[in-house]
């Protein structure tokens, strides 16, 4: 009895040796079941894009636009001149000219954000405070205060309607110097879509 106890208790030993060290060939070569590689990331390398013209399509709707902040547009001047009337703070005003002819939303060009080069980001800010620091700044001068009243009602409010052309004017704190990306929210701070540069 003591015989085949000490056998079986051999061979126990011995078959579960010989189970560690194929489980520690398999760790150390690498079996496929068990070793897995990680699928390799392609990332996107940041280029300037800055002046380049961007252009974005949502729901049927196309838009496009540069960052250089043209104040001699049709669509910026006269905000520049509510802004120059009380001496505001200067400001980057970006035209966007929009397409909604086969759209299917109201276009109100919420707001956009851009990326820099080096990865910084840069909200618009809604024109609605610029105006509202503007008439601040007109303090007791009612004609003023009224006419930069009129000036947001007729030339920085946007409600373009499917079927409808025109520009929408997104205000920046700063100059835009460096782009990367841009997205544009053309209808709400909810929903934005990626533009592109060309």
């Amino acid at each position: 009895m003591k015989k085949h106890i000490i056998a079986a208790a051999g061979l126990a030993i011995a078959l579960g040796l010989a189970g560690c060290s194929s489980s520690g060939s398999e760790t150390a070569g690498g079996s496929s079941a068990e070793v897995e590689t990680a699928p390799s990331e392609t990332k996107a390398t940041p280029t300037e894009n800055v002046d380049k013209t961007w252009t974005f399509d949502y729901q049927g709707a196309t838009g496009t636009f540069t960052l250089n902040g043209d104040t001699t547009d049709a669509a910026v001047a006269p905000i520049e001149a509510a802004r120059a009337s009380v001496d505001g703070e200067p400001i980057t005003l970006v035209p966007v000219t929009l397409d909604n002819t086969n759209g299917t939303e109201t276009l109100n060009m919420y707001g956009l954000t851009v990326i820099t080069k080096d990865g910084e980001q840069i909200d618009s800010v809604p024109l609605e405070d610029a105006f509202s620091e503007w008439e601040d700044a007109a303090g007791d001068d009612v004609e003023k205060y009224n006419a930069l009243i009129d000036a947001y009602n007729e030339h920085a409010l946007l409600e373009l309607q499917p079927g409808a052309k025109g520009t929408g004017v997104v205000a920046f704190k700063q100059p835009i110097d460096s782009a990367w990306r841009v997205t544009v929210m053309p209808a709400s701070g909810m929903e934005q879509v990626e533009a592109a540069a060309a």
